[in-house]
C-alpha cells in the first residue's frame, strides 16, 4: 500500500480525504470522548517544519503505513491549510491534525495521537482549536473514517458531523468501507440538505445506525 496525494474533492460526490489509501481522519482509532477539561493540559499551536521529526516519529508509532515526509512538507506548505500540534510540554508533541481547504471544503485529512497518550483528550483539543480558528458558520468540512470505529464516530458527532454516505472497501489493509461525514449549517443543526450527493445509509452490523436514527 503506497501514499498518494489528495484528491480534488470537486469530482463526483462527498468530498474525498485523499492522503493515503485507507488512511483517514479516524486514524486514532482508540479516541474516546473527552471532556474539555481533559483537552485543557495540551498546548495548541500550528505545525512548523522543525516539529516534523516528531511527527514521523509519532506516525510511525501509530501506523503501519504512515505517511512519508514528503507528504507532510506539502501538508505544511499549502497556505489555505491549518495544520495543528498538540503539546504536552515545552517540546514533546502529543499529536497533529492535518486539515486541508478545495474550493470551499475543509477537508480533516490526518489526526493522530502518540499511542502512549489515547484517551487524554488530544484529539478533543485539537478539533477545538481547529473549529476556534476557522469559525465561519457557513463552512463546510468533510472526513472519512472506518465504519467500525465507534469512538471516533461518536468524538465527530459531537462536533456536528453526521454521516451521509459510504465508500465500499476504501481501507486497503482490510477492505473495511468507509463513512462520509460532513459538518455543516444543516448538520449542526441534524440535517443534510446542504450536503452534497447525501444518500441514505446502510449501517454494517454491529457499527451505528444510519444519520437519520440518530439526531
Amino acid at each position: 500500500m503506497r501514499p498518494r496525494g489528495p484528491r480534488d474533492p470537486g469530482r463526483g460526490r462527498a468530498a474525498r480525504l485523499r492522503a493515503a489509501p485507507g488512511r483517514r481522519a479516524d486514524r486514532a482509532a482508540g479516541w474516546p470522548v473527552s471532556t474539555g477539561a481533559e483537552s485543557t493540559r495540551f498546548r495548541i499551536q500550528r505545525l512548523r517544519y522543525q516539529d516534523l521529526p516528531q511527527v514521523i516519529a509519532i506516525e510511525r508509532r501509530a501506523f503501519p503505513a504512515p505517511w512519508s515526509l514528503a507528504m507532510f512538507v506539502l501538508e505544511l506548505s499549502k497556505t489555505a491549510g491549518v495544520c495543528l500540534g498538540a503539546w504536552r510540554s515545552e517540546e514533546a508533541l502529543a499529536g497533529y491534525c492535518i486539515c486541508s481547504r478545495y474550493d470551499t471544503i475543509w477537508h480533516i485529512m490526518n489526526i493522530s495521537v502518540d499511542p502512549v497518550l489515547h484517551r487524554r483528550g488530544v484529539a478533543t483539543a485539537m478539533l477545538d482549536d481547529l473549529f476556534t480558528r476557522l469559525p465561519d458558520p457557513e463552512a463546510q468540512f468533510t472526513l472519512e473514517v472506518r465504519q467500525s470505529n465507534l469512538p471516533a464516530i461518536a468524538l465527530y458527532e459531537r462536533y456536528g458531523f453526521l454521516i451521509a454516505g459510504v465508500r465500499k472497501r476504501y481501507y486497503q489493509d482490510n477492505g473495511e468501507d468507509a463513512y462520509i461525514m460532513w459538518r455543516t449549517a444543516a448538520t449542526l443543526e441534524g440535517r443534510l440538505d446542504d450536503v452534497p450527493n447525501a444518500g441514505p445509509v446502510q449501517p454494517t452490523p454491529g457499527t451505528v445506525p444510519p444519520p437519520g436514527g440518530r439526531r
